[in-house]
């Protein structure tokens, strides 16, 4: 399909008037009836016109027999009507000078030859229509500062993170789990089988999107591999891009072609594509995640030399190579350094080398030895970068750690150099709870946190690569 240039994206945010193809009478009774929800919820300021030829009304919106029944105008069309109607419905789009549809309907290119033809037909009324589509098989947009969503449980407070997604499903396991980490999302667009518009048009869009300062992507192929390098080169420049790539495997990459239709390419290739541009690569959801934490939150080292404080023995020898083996190094202390150490934590046997012992007592954390910890060690010429660690045990409460966590939220304010948190429990329903508030708790403070040391040190070497290379280190 040719491509069509817009006139511009930033109309596709901002619509007047949203139209729901397919709502039932029943507030739970069709899968149209989600996407009117959050738009109430969120406030969105527009006119909302449920769809269904029944007529009705639906959470005290009145239903209305077709488009064309419409009083006024409609700006965007959500389409959650069967497969073998949504030609007739993209038809109506058009009449009604629809500007934009976003097809939550599967069975088109993602299920064989029949839906291709279905998807090519209902692309061909739209081009002819002047209506521009997102989709089908998606989700469509979130753009909580314009009260768009898709699902009620998003939050209504922006950000600095534009996501894009051929996957609906993935884009709630990256933005659910992502607000508890402390991220917001400026724009996020699932757009599916892309018949029209396609992640070439919104990595350009948010390339200069001033409200979007990282851009995240989940990526299965592209149908114009030209195109996406260039847009891929315009936003790189920009702005720091992270992408997790689906089909890298010989399975993945079968199931892609019943997922979106898209073909998964040569994984070496992308590999070097996105060392040549400068990508950040995620391999996993959770990955993608930690990643975007780090650029959200995480003042860029100076330099690749760490110093773990916390909870030693074996954990801080695992932790040390979950470091080094992610390219961060763990430097040893110098003995003047040591001897100052031995000075606050006397505790026989405790390492003060780096990484250096801060063990809990009785079941308590923190304390002005922490405090002195961290300043005497962040003061050292050859550490960059400070990641204090703890595992919570059976017996730990919120007020026996209330002053290791106020100890690291003023250490990461007053410091020089970058503080970070790993924080992790033993895995009762007790201890998982107070890991989430402790974490909500870092967060508000502008601390990274992190559940595991490994998972830390990877997304922290991947933030200081991306400033080596645009720095024209190594």
């Amino acid at each position: 399909m040719e491509h069509r240039e817009p006139p511009g994206l930033e109309y596709i945010f901002h619509p007047r008037s949203i139209a729901v193809v397919g709502a039932s009478t029943q507030p739970s009774g069709s899968a149209a009836n989600v996407f009117i929800e959050p738009l109430l919820i969120l406030d969105y300021p527009g006119a909302i016109y449920p769809i269904n030829p029944k007529g009705g009304e639906l959470l005290g919106l009145k239903i209305y027999p077709t488009l064309a029944d419409v009083p006024g105008p409609v700006d965007l069309a959500t389409i959650c009507v069967p497969a073998p109607l949504v030609p007739q419905v993209m038809a109506d789009c058009a009449h009604k000078g629809v500007k934009l549809a976003q097809i939550f309907t599967a069975g088109f290119s993602e299920s064989g030859e029949a839906g291709e033809r279905l998807e090519a037909e209902i692309a061909a009324i739209a081009r002819r229509g002047g209506v521009r589509v997102i989709g089908p098989n998606c989700m469509g947009i979130y753009c909580p500062g314009t009260g768009l969503s898709f699902n009620p449980y998003f939050p209504r407070d922006s950000g600095a993170v534009g996501f894009l997604s051929q996957s609906g499903a993935n884009i709630n396991d990256v933005v659910e789990p992502g607000v508890h980490r402390g991220l917001r999302f400026s724009k996020v667009v699932s757009y599916g089988n892309a018949c029209d518009l396609n992640e070439c048009d919104f990595l350009e869009y948010l390339a200069g999107d001033p409200e979007t300062q990282i851009i995240a992507m989940y990526i299965e192929g592209t149908r114009d591999g030209q195109r996406f390098v260039k847009a891929l080169s315009q936003a790189t420049r920009a702005k720091p891009v992270t992408i997790l790539k689906g089909g890298r495997t010989q399975g993945g990459s079968r199931a892609t072609l019943s997922h979106t239709s898209s073909l998964a390419g040569d994984d070496a290739v992308w590999d070097a594509l996105c060392r040549q541009m400068g990508v950040i690569q995620a391999y996993n959801v959770e990955e993608l995640i930690d990643i975007l934490e780090t650029f959200s939150f995480l003042k860029p080292p100076r330099g690749r030399n760490i110093a773990l404080v916390g909870c030693g023995g074996g954990r801080g020898v695992l932790g040390a190579d979950d470091c080094e083996r992610a390219g961060l190094r763990v430097p040893r202390l110098s003995p003047e350094i040591s001897r100052k150490l031995k000075d606050i934590l006397p505790e026989a046997g405790a390492s003060l080398h780096n990484p250096i012992d801060h063990p809990p007592v009785m079941a308590g954390w923190g304390g002005d030895s922490l405090l002195q910890t961290l300043r005497l060690v962040s003061g050292c010429e050859n550490i960059d970068l400070l990641l204090a660690h703890i595992r919570l045990r059976l017996g730990f409460t919120r007020e026996s750690v209330a002053e290791g966590v106020d100890t690291v939220i003023k250490a990461h304010r007053e410091l020089g150099k970058p503080v970070a948190m790993a924080l992790s429990s033993s895995g009762s329903v007790e201890l998982y709870t107070l890991a989430h508030q402790l974490q909500q708790e870092f967060q508000q403070a502008g601390v990274p946190v992190y559940p595991t040391v490994g998972r830390a040190a990877h997304a922290i070497s991947k933030l200081i690569g991306y400033h080596e290379q645009r720095n024209g280190v190594g």
